[in-house]
């Protein structure tokens, strides 16, 4: 019986040699003098005057100011100034977080460079995942943004906190808990591309004890792609529904029971690539990228304890979901040396977890906290191909259990020592109808230590070390392949890639954060350098028009850089905004079966440098004109190719009017009309060229022009 993966002991990392970050001998004096400016304009301002930002998705809700780490929040203001209706209209303005599509939605996320593309036969443990109120969305896709409280960015390892999902990173969304109180909205949007939005919130307090929030979201449009072929213009559209329910029980001031579920059905078209590398497509049967989600979870809170509060939640999920595309991009008819194929991927999982956390109430001198973790999935396969003798299936298995802590100490009034770990345990089961059985566990490890230095009351500096995991695991498509006789002269170097290995990231980083007397300035600056062992790639093989996808391992890779956001209230109607990153990766000692050696090469989705300005104006009190700019440097698409996405520039202009319980706003995404890239392949697949290889791309969306009307009631 193969092993998907064999177990870490706590010296795996003896082989990787620590080396000194170049920049941070700049960055020490960059904060100093930051730190030290924000310290003389300091009159009599306290601890309590610091900008009010929460960061809700750690163990403890904490200022964001005074949080050790680089964390970007994005509240109500952020989302309206993007117009933002999608996750995915978010992700372009924060700085080290990129986004792949290869789907009608971006999907698959990367934080400094680390992180997954795209997930077909093989099930993927993402680098960066994604909770959405506690429940596990990873690998799902992206959400509507309806009656989002904020979004949390956490950049860097957060094992302690969530595991393995956030090797490089986390994206915690809140959306808006119930209240004691009476209220609603209704937004209506209309857009071109024949693009509509409906949504509608209601929250209501039924007794003192009992509210209620719900919330329904439908967004419509047409896409971007218009299919020659088929004379139609919504083969690529959008047809996503949203449903939440939200329920707060709270009979006394220590209990207070939450309970919520969401349901998404999105029925969107897949047709995104072009033999004409535009957005013009040729094909005879448009895929489809179709969700059928639905999530619960149950959350109690207990305050009334002596030493700690208690938290427990319950998360269930159930996801249908149904991938395919055209593979060959044409139709039927199309050239004499024409092939015609389509590929389709039908997943069904089922996720349940249960937390329990017990939070230190403040003590003298430290605050721990302490938890347990335990989590169930099955992912059941079923694959539909043109070119399998018979359809493909594979039924996954994953069990895991943890224990955490974390302590906080106060070492001086200005210095707090924070320290913490995870220990998880994962066992895993594999089969598919090949007879390919494999079983595997792994016991893995990560943590956090920070030192933080108030060095006033509005300006910290923090160092910390970090180490974060994945699992490995079983290439059940590359062993499905080994029995496939028309792939001459594979089976051997197959079978060498059965399974891929763990990988472990330790990120050391030092920033400062700080603000103004009269916070009209506030800044966060921070510098990573983060040690990549048996880093974990994706490798292709392509012969003909067949293609195998495997995961892979490299020997180590290295990413580092700096990042920043920073807020300027230049005059009481004029706030500017600049969030900046700069990103140096390499890979070292990885292959191609091709025989590229991609040693020394940046690493995939690892743009070297990107930045967002933006302006919010009140020239009335009732009106605001927006702008947000933002700037992505090229990068590579793929660990396997040297094809690279080139740079893009995206203008967003919004204007709004409010008056009594109405708000009107007119905007615009992408005003430059840019054609960017956010997927891209390189093979030959257009046989009215002899199938000579291309650089083909899933283009992002064009010139985005629309109204939205807003009813607060």
């Amino acid at each position: 019986m193969l092993r998907a993966f064999s177990p870490l002991s706590v010296g795996h990392f003896s082989s990787v040699t620590l080396q000194r970050p170049p920049f941070l001998p700049a960055l020490s004096a960059i904060a100093l003098l930051v730190s030290g400016a924000l310290h003389a304009e300091e009159q009599a301002v306290t601890v309590q005057d610091v900008e009010r930002i929460e960061v809700r998705g750690d163990f403890r809700q904490t200022n964001l100011q005074k949080l050790p780490g680089s964390v970007v929040v994005l509240g109500e203001t952020d989302i309206k100034r993007q117009s933002a209706q999608h996750l995915d209209d978010l992700l372009a303005n924060i700085a080290n977080l990129n986004a792949s599509a290869g789907a009608s939605r971006s999907r698959f996320l990367q934080m400094r460079g680390v992180g997954e593309r795209s997930e077909f036969v093989d099930n993927i443990n993402p680098s960066v995942g994604l909770l959405v109120d506690g429940i596990d969305y990873s690998a799902l896709g992206l959400l509507s943004l309806a009656d989002t409280a904020q979004l949390e960015v956490f950049r860097g390892p957060e094992a302690t906190r969530f595991g393995a999902n956030a090797l490089a990173g986390m994206l915690n969304l809140q959306t808006a808990d119930p209240v004691f109180a009476s209220e609603g909205r209704v937004q209506l949007t209309a857009a071109n591309y024949d693009s509509w939005q409906a949504s509608m919130m209601v929250n209501q307090a039924l007794t003192e004890q009992f509210a209620v929030r719900l919330v329904a979201d439908q967004q419509k449009s047409d896409g971007f792609i218009r299919n020659d072929f088929l004379q139609r213009e919504d083969t690529n559209g959008i047809d996503e529904t949203t449903f939440r329910l939200k329920t707060r029980y709270q009979p006394n001031q220590d209990l207070t029971l939450d309970w919520l579920w969401n349901h998404h059905d999105i029925d969107n078209g897949y047709d995104a690539f072009s033999l004409d590398r535009n957005r013009t497509t040729l094909s005879d049967q448009p895929g489809q990228d179709k969700q059928d989600v639905d999530a619960s979870a149950l959350k109690l809170q207990y305050q009334g304890f002596a030493s700690a509060d208690s938290l427990t939640q319950l998360s269930l999920l159930k996801a249908d979901t149904d991938y395919g595309y055209d593979e060959d991009w044409g139709y039927v008819g199309l050239h004499p040396d024409e092939y015609s194929s389509t590929d389709q991927y039908l997943r069904e999982r089922d996720f349940m977890s249960l937390e329990q956390r017990f939070i230190s109430k403040n003590q003298q001198g430290h605050n721990w906290v302490a938890g347990l973790y335990a989590s169930q999935q099955t992912i059941d396969l079923t694959r539909l191909y043109t070119w399998l003798d018979q359809n493909f299936i594979s039924d996954f298995e994953r069990q895991n259990l943890a224990v955490y802590a974390e302590n906080e100490q106060q070492l001086a009034p200005d210095l707090t020592l924070t320290y913490g770990g995870r220990l998880e345990q994962y066992q895993d089961e594999y089969a598919d109808n090949n007879g390919i059985r494999t079983d595997g566990d792994d016991q893995m490890w990560g943590g956090k230590l920070s030192l933080a230095y108030q060095v006033s009351s509005l300006s910290q500096i923090y160092g910390l070390v970090s180490k974060g995991y994945k699992v490995g695991g079983v290439n059940g498509e590359a062993l499905a392949e080994t029995l496939n006789p028309k792939l001459t002269g594979l089976k051997d170097f197959l079978l060498s890639k059965a399974t891929f290995a763990p990988e472990q990231l330790i990120n050391a980083e030092f920033g400062v954060k700080g603000q103004n007397a009269d916070h009209t300035l506030v800044s966060r600056v921070s510098a990573f350098y983060m040690w990549r062992d048996d880093m974990q790639l994706k490798g292709w093989i392509n012969q003909g028009t067949k293609f195998v996808g495997y995961i892979d391992n490299a020997f180590s890779g290295r990413n580092y850089g700096l990042e920043t956001e920073n807020r300027w209230q230049l005059t009481p109607a004029l706030v500017a905004h600049f969030s900046g990153a700069v990103l140096k990766s390499e890979i070292r000692g990885f292959v191609t079966k091709g025989g590229l050696d991609m040693s020394g090469r940046a690493q995939a989705q690892a743009p070297e440098y990107q930045f967002s300005v933006g302006a919010d104006w009140s020239p009335l009190e009732a009106l605001q004109i927006s702008a947000q700019y933002a700037h992505k440097d090229g990068y590579y698409y793929s660990d396997s190719e040297n094809i690279r996405a080139s740079h893009n520039n995206l203008l967003n202009l919004r204007a709004s009017y409010q008056w009594s319980q109405w708000e009107l706003a007119l905007w615009c995404r992408n005003l430059l009309d840019e054609t960017y890239g956010v997927r891209g392949f390189y093979f030959g697949n257009d046989p009215r060229d002899g199938y000579t290889e291309h650089l083909y791309e899933q283009f992002g969306e064009p010139r985005r022009i629309g109204l939205t009307a807003t009813y607060q009631f």
